[in-house]
């Protein structure tokens, strides 16, 4: 869970869930209310990932030689799976950082 790195308090999963799901720059921390920003580590690994679910759902389809309805159905559950465990691997900073 996302950790705040001015009071230093972790968030609890409900608060991570919706501040990065709305994600628009900086998040308020719900504890001292600082402005926090997710690292450009952080960011680097949800692009990975995303590339990486996107590569196994195709590959899967293409072995696993799912219908149309099969595929929809076994991408969004991909999606949902990976949504619900990104707030566990969000580390947050004071400043925001560049990506590059």
């Amino acid at each position: 869970m996302p950790v705040c790195q001015n009071c230093h308090q972790k968030w609890s999963y409900s608060k991570a869930f919706k501040r990065i799901m709305w994600f628009n720059g900086a998040m308020e921390c719900p504890h001292c209310g600082e402005k926090q920003y997710v690292t450009k580590n952080t960011r680097k690994r949800s692009a990975t990932l995303s590339g990486l679910i996107s590569f196994i759902v195709i590959f899967s389809v293409i072995i696993l030689d799912f219908s149309l309805t099969g595929t929809a159905i076994f991408a969004a559950l991909v999606a949902i799976i990976a949504i619900m465990i990104m707030p566990a691997g969000v580390r947050l900073s004071n400043n925001d950082e560049p990506l590059w």
